[in-house]
């Protein structure tokens, strides 16, 4: 097996994939465009991660189609979206292949742009996730405490190995979320997945952010708001959410694209 379609074979989970669902008990069908967003998340990660490096093609449509289990046109949205953010090149009759790491003056639009739409995704999350924390420390069952610890203990081990940490940020927030026991706080967090998880990855990606320090400074303040909703302080759960994204919205602010990755 071709080394990218090897990577991409080793990524694929059933329980990240987003799976169709009736719209009994009220939950919606799973749209197109959720299925692009885990398309674009396991070529997203192997790609920053150099999985598949630099020059190296990716699996073709067809490959891709039965990697993930999508439709073409489900493949060819997410390839659209790397391509896009400047991360792959199509080149006619030979398929797709990784491109190096953009130039400053690429690297500079793409992050403002980026950064943007990721203060305003802050924004919003500042009004509701500091209100989940908060009943989260009120109604918490033993399995919600057991999901959260999970979700940073996951967080800890990727840290330390170097990885990028897909969607495990994003699940510490979606545990938190589940635990207030309201679904309209799922809905809430489920609506701004994509943000949280990829839109941070690609600005650290450009910015060349340090990922440890960064990934430490998360995992400090989730460890926070695990320690308020495991003693069943609603206050203090608010307050430590609310820091923790005003935290992510500083990190934004401050951090400016670097020319070239630092040498060694």
């Amino acid at each position: 097996m071709p080394k990218a379609q090897s990577a991409v074979a080793a990524e694929l989970d059933p329980a990240k994939a987003p799976r169709k669902r009736s719209r009994a008990g009220g939950f919606s069908t799973v749209t197109r465009t959720r299925f692009a967003d885990h398309a674009y998340t396991v070529l997203f990660q192997k790609i920053v991660t150099g999985e598949i490096p630099e020059g190296d093609p990716l699996p073709s449509e067809h490959e891709l189609c039965a990697l993930l289990d999508i439709s073409r046109p489900v493949v060819r949205e997410a390839l659209q979206r790397l391509r896009d953010e400047g991360l792959i090149a199509s080149r006619r009759g030979s398929g797709s292949f990784v491109q190096p790491r953009p130039s400053l003056e690429v690297s500079s639009a793409c992050f403002a742009e980026k950064r943007r739409l990721m203060l305003e995704n802050l924004e919003f999350r500042s009004t509701i996730e500091p209100q989940a924390a908060y009943y989260a420390a009120a109604r918490r069952s033993k399995a919600d405490l057991d999901a959260i610890e999970d979700a940073i203990n996951r967080q800890a081990r990727v840290a330390v190995e170097g990885g990028i940490g897909y969607h495990l940020d994003y699940g510490f927030h979606l545990a938190v979320a589940t635990a207030a026991n309201n679904r309209r706080f799922v809905d809430a967090v489920q609506m701004v997945e994509h943000d949280i998880d990829h839109g941070v990855n690609l600005v650290r990606y450009l910015a060349r952010f340090d990922h440890l320090k960064r990934s430490q400074s998360v995992i400090a303040d989730h460890s926070l708001i695990r320690q308020a909703i495991y003693q069943q302080r609603p206050e203090e759960a608010r307050k430590a959410m609310r820091a923790h994204l005003e935290n992510a919205r500083l990190r934004m602010v401050q951090s400016e694209p670097l020319l070239a990755v630092p040498q060694e």
